[in-house]
């Protein structure tokens, strides 16, 4: 299978999307006889944390200014990709996978004239994530166009890969209700080893983790600082809570420590955070497909306390009774006794973890998607 795989997520990054791409760059590398990726640099950084000794690399720089970015969105060129030049030529290629259904836009129509297979991998349903994270100058647009080309990406795929089944049910809701759709979900970027365990000598540390930069996050935080933060201390009097996370506004910063949270801004290592931690909280409350730092908690053994929305695809982890979740204050309460009186130890629930959410397990999952579409052959 010669495969084409077009992301523009910056892979040198930190964040979900990032950590998802990486995962699907590799697991479609494995699975391929070629590859050729198309992916986003800046300023002659190099993507990091993927099997480049199995990948052609082909990375696109953009030199437009922000005037020019916004003039092209308001026309619908909402990437990098067909400005210039083409990039590719679709006769080299048996499959053309889009990391996300935007990046797809001004390439589908074409593969698919070239009879290419076309999978897309919906990250979300995009119109949920720009309705939570974009300004207000540029909304109107991106949703606008937005639309268009997620609506082309789902009828003109033969395949279209989601994180979680709500995705499913958004997408065939509001575009194609008889398109192929396959739940693949979120993995380790590459076989690991488990992450060492330090157990705290503390039963009060809780731990918040992500890029706090994002408009999703902010508004979250801010709200929940408010109106659950009050909650845990008035639960657990000596609880110790610390966010951690890159690029937190101002605004967010002062509200932290005004609260009386520990504020740790853009650290260079998690690790120690999450090793030194008993508890995860995940407050995110709004946008859609799966929220990867649930990971951050479970893959060092730490039960999770998350948002509803934020539960989504990990609902085997609650069903095995390492997730709680909430959408209000009294659900938080329960939540939170129900956390607390969990009697297992860290490796347990990093087994636990280890079992649903490792690279072969991923690597499996995407064999198994492709040879029931007819694209891949599996002995």
């Amino acid at each position: 299978m010669r495969t084409l795989f077009i992301t523009h997520t910056y892979l040198d990054g930190h964040g979900g999307g990032v950590y998802a791409s990486r995962t699907h760059i590799n697991l479609f590398a494995l699975v391929s006889d070629s590859m050729t990726l198309i992916y986003p640099c800046k300023e002659g950084k190099v993507a990091k944390h993927i099997f480049e000794e199995r990948i052609t690399m082909v990375p696109v720089d953009d030199h437009r200014s922000k005037i020019r970015k916004l003039a092209d969105l308001l026309c619908g060129k909402v990437h990098r990709f067909n400005l210039d030049k083409c990039y590719y030529d679709a006769g080299e290629y048996d499959v053309v996978v889009f990391d996300n259904s935007v990046v797809s836009s001004g390439f589908v129509k074409k593969f698919k004239k070239a009879g290419v297979k076309i999978i897309t991998i919906h990250h979300n349903y995009e119109i949920e994530y720009i309705l939570g994270d974009s300004s207000l100058v540029t909304m109107l647009p991106k949703l606008f166009w937005t639309w268009i080309y997620e609506r082309q990406a789902v009828k003109y795929s033969d395949i279209n890969i989601t994180l979680t089944k709500q995705d499913i049910e958004l997408l065939r809701r509001h575009y194609d209700k008889n398109a192929a759709f396959a739940v693949l979900g979120v993995f380790d970027y590459e076989r690991q080893e488990v992450q060492k365990l330090l157990q705290s000598d503390r039963e009060c540390r809780y731990v918040i983790t992500g890029g706090l930069h994002n408009k999703q996050t902010e508004k979250t935080l801010m709200r929940w600082i408010k109106e659950y933060y009050p909650i845990l201390k008035q639960m657990d009097s000596g609880a110790v809570l610390q966010i951690a996370g890159s690029g937190p506004s101002v605004a967010l910063s002062k509200a932290i420590r005004k609260a009386g949270i520990h504020l740790i801004d853009s650290p260079s290592d998690m690790t120690p955070i999450l090793q030194d931690a008993d508890y995860y909280i995940c407050p995110v409350d709004c946008g859609g497909g799966i929220k990867l730092r649930n990971l951050d908690g479970l893959k060092f053994g730490l039960p999770v306390l998350t948002h509803k929305v934020s539960l989504r695809g990990y609902e085997k982890m609650e069903e095995a009774g390492v997730m709680f979740s909430y959408s209000n204050p009294s659900e938080f309460v329960i939540g939170l006794k129900k956390m607390k009186a969990l009697n297992l130890d860290r490796k347990t629930i990093q087994k636990i973890y280890m079992e649903h959410y490792n690279f072969d397990v991923g690597l499996a999952r995407l064999k198994e998607i492709l040879s029931r579409a007819q694209i891949l052959k599996v002995d």
